[in-house]
């Protein structure tokens, strides 16, 4: 417990109270505020290229919700827990898969407008949140007041009733989050040859010798950030099921029809932006090739991915054993999950600039790889937490464990394959990231992502191939072993 308590010090609040310590102590000798001294070379911060970014963030979100009509059907009509757990794996599976090799594997289909390939593409990684956040509330509550509805009237004003009456929150929130998180992409516009204003955001960040430039550049987006983090937090509350909900067990068996066009949906967002990028290169070259040249690079990339996805996990689980910070956890995650990337990379640099030992050295991307996805050892661990038996715990502290180390013994005894895969999950996620590793990288090795990203821009498409192959292969272990913790029961 102490160690996770020190490493959540080191590696996230540390920086962020330097980035605003630094903000404070280091400011431009000029009044004109940083937004407007960028270059617009790169797009700057104009508020046209904010009204662009958000316009197209909109269209995205509502993409994925449409996308995910038949996941929320598939999910709303699960008839069991374990089958629940199949079904969401399932379709959690395009979510895990690095949206950059999502987006590089489209381009290879679909040219003509990078807008319109950039919406298809958000829309493919994460229609899987709509999908978990309306079929869940289908499940828990709207399926009986459509059944009750049904008594008085038509299908379709009974399913107005639940529209207006149980749904209406988780689609508001969930808009909001995924039109939130879009606006602060920087990977999937990259990917199809644009430039949002998380791209210029980056750019400020990496070039800019003065944080507080990056911190008001990044207001633009962690305003409607916090909308949707509110909105969320509120509909996560009013949505809980209570003690009068019926168990999934009464629902229906969904359809054939809705199961197999989920599979397709699975199958667009994954195998085929793979064969995409594989179907006019020899692949085994490609990946010999890729190998004799930056096996070195490789090596170091994954082994920081590991030791930061362990750290990750190991840090929520201390978070989640506190009953305190349980209460406020969703808001937590949602808070932390949605800032930008360039942001976190910019805390960490101010934190660990004054130490040569660290900022030189690897462990300074293992800091930006946990302060980035630290809420995935967060999330995890609530979840865990939530699904143990209160009663098992109960019995610990009845035999003299504190409540702390009753929720770690029993939570890691009873969801260890939950919380391994999610180690797996969060190196998968720490390998593709870009933006806080572009501003955490160190001379020692060259990361993943960030030869992907040159590799992407010399047009060598053998090696980018090679590389997307890679991303995707670490996502599959994650993917699969947090489809067997579904089943898992002790």
């Amino acid at each position: 417990m102490l160690i996770g308590v020190c490493l959540l010090a080191a590696t996230v609040l540390f920086p962020a109270v330097m980035l605003v310590y630094k903000c404070f102590g280091a400011a431009p000798s000029v009044a004109t505020a940083p937004m407007g001294l960028a270059a617009t070379s790169s797009g700057g911060f104009a508020w046209s290229l904010f009204c662009k970014s958000a316009g197209l963030a909109a269209l995205g979100a509502t993409a994925a919700f449409v996308l995910a009509i038949p996941g929320i059907v598939l999910v709303g009509s699960s008839a069991n827990a374990s089958h629940f757990g199949f079904v969401a794996s399932l379709i959690m599976a395009p979510l895990i898969i690095p949206p950059m090799v999502i987006a590089l594997g489209v381009r290879a289909w679909v040219g003509g407008i990078s807008e319109i390939r950039c919406i298809l593409v958000w829309a493919l990684w994460c229609w899987p949140i709509a999908a978990l956040l309306v079929g869940g509330a289908w499940s828990r509550r709207g399926h009986q007041l459509y059944e009750v509805a049904l008594l008085n009237g038509s299908k379709l004003g009974a399913l107005r009733t639940v529209l207006t009456s149980v749904l209406i929150r988780p689609i508001a929130g969930g808009w909001l989050l995924l039109f939130a998180l879009f606006l602060g992409d920087y990977s999937v516009p990259h990917g199809c040859d644009m430039i949002v204003y998380a791209t210029a955001l980056l750019s400020e960040a990496t070039s800019s010798p003065y944080p507080v430039g990056t911190v008001i550049a990044s207001l633009p987006l962690l305003i409607p950030m916090l909308v949707a983090i509110a909105v969320a937090y509120v509909v996560g509350t009013r949505g809980a099921a209570d003690a009068n909900d019926e168990s999934a067990k009464t629902q229906s068996q969904v359809s054939i029809r809705i199961v197999a066009l989920v599979f397709i949906i699975v199958a667009l967002a994954t195998l085929v932006p793979v064969y995409g990028l594989v179907k006019d290169i020899e692949l085994g070259k490609a990946i010999a090739l890729t190998w004799e040249l930056y096996r070195a690079d490789v090596a170091y990339s994954i082994v920081t991915a590991l030791v930061a996805g362990v750290i990750i996990i190991w840090m929520g689980t201390c978070v989640a054993a506190s009953a305190t910070l349980r209460r406020v956890a969703p808001l937590l995650i949602l808070a932390w999950a949605v800032i930008p990337g360039a942001l976190i990379g910019e805390a960490v640099v101010a934190a660990y600039l004054p130490f040569d030992a660290v900022y030189s050295h690897w462990s300074l991307t293992v800091i930006g790889y946990v302060a980035r996805f630290g809420w995935m050892g967060v999330l995890f661990a609530y979840v865990a937490v939530k699904q143990t038996d209160e009663s098992t715990v109960g019995a610990a502290m009845v035999d003299g464990a504190s409540p702390g180390l009753a929720v770690c013994r029993v939570t890691l005894a009873n969801h260890w394959p939950t919380m391994c895969a999610g180690v797996l999950i969060a190196a998968a996620m720490s390998l593709a990231e870009v933006a806080t590793t572009s501003l955490t990288r160190v001379p020692m090795f060259s990361p993943v992502s960030l030869i992907l990203i040159e590799k992407f821009h010399r047009f060598e498409d053998d090696i980018l191939a090679a590389l997307c192959i890679l991303l995707l292969v670490a996502a599959i272990p994650g993917i699969a072993l947090l489809s067997l913790a579904g089943r898992w029961r002790r």
